[in-house]
């Protein structure tokens, strides 16, 4: 068991950030029982905490079956997308192609564009409260995605992967988003490899000491 956490915001807090940052991964289910016993909560305190993260779309209650985390946003979303969404989107897709492909990119437009073009699926599933978190979390993931636009030379791959999750929308094909997504989020990092413990160390705040020691992954 984990130290104990005497309040529903301490552990809502912990399963906020394990949600955001990918510890917990989406579609993974999160029970009563497991999480009384890490915590060391009573079950009453535990569906308080479920019920607000429902109330900020991280994740889904259903009755009689469990509660699964949220996240699997572009696979909601492409079955009713509208014919004036997927031409925003094309449009998104196109302008960052067109910034990137300029002989001097300006890495400020082109962050700034990539986010509204994440925006538009949460906008459209009213899920703006988890993409206000997403980008809220942690200043280091901003500064980690800045880092890697600048410095990898992968703007290519994330045109390729815009492309590739645009044709995933028009098709509908929904089998496609997880591996797509999976490699779009995880793209900077295997660009960056170890860069991000070497040479840009710095550029990130270290993890409290108080984290360090909370096993991570624990949730299936």
């Amino acid at each position: 068991m984990e130290q104990q956490y005497k309040t529903d915001a301490e552990i809502y807090a912990v399963l906020e950030r394990e949600i955001i940052d990918l510890t917990i991964r989406p579609g993974s289910s999160l029970s009563e029982n497991p999480l009384c016993a890490r915590f060391g909560a009573p079950r009453s305190l535990i569906r308080v905490v479920l019920q607000k993260l429902q109330e900020n779309g991280l994740v889904r209650i259903v009755p009689y079956k469990g509660t699964t985390v949220e996240g699997r946003i572009l696979r909601d979303f492409a079955p009713i997308a509208t014919p004036a969404q997927r031409a925003q989107i094309r449009a998104r897709v196109d302008a960052y192609e067109a910034l990137a492909r300029a002989e001097n990119p300006d890495y400020n437009k082109l962050y700034e564009v990539d986010c509204r073009l994440h925006e538009t699926w949460f906008a459209a599933m009213d899920k703006m409260y988890l993409w206000s978190t997403l980008q809220n979390a942690h200043a280091d993931y901003s500064r980690f995605r800045m880092l890697d636009t600048m410095t990898t030379g992968g703007l290519d791959e994330v045109i390729a992967d815009h492309r590739n999750l645009l044709n995933a929308i028009e098709r509908c094909d929904l089998a496609a988003f997880e591996p797509l997504v999976e490699r779009h989020l995880y793209g900077g990092i295997r660009r960056l490899g170890s860069k991000l413990t070497g040479e840009y160390a710095d550029y990130f705040e270290p993890e409290p000491e108080k984290q360090k020691n909370v096993p991570r992954g624990t949730i299936k």
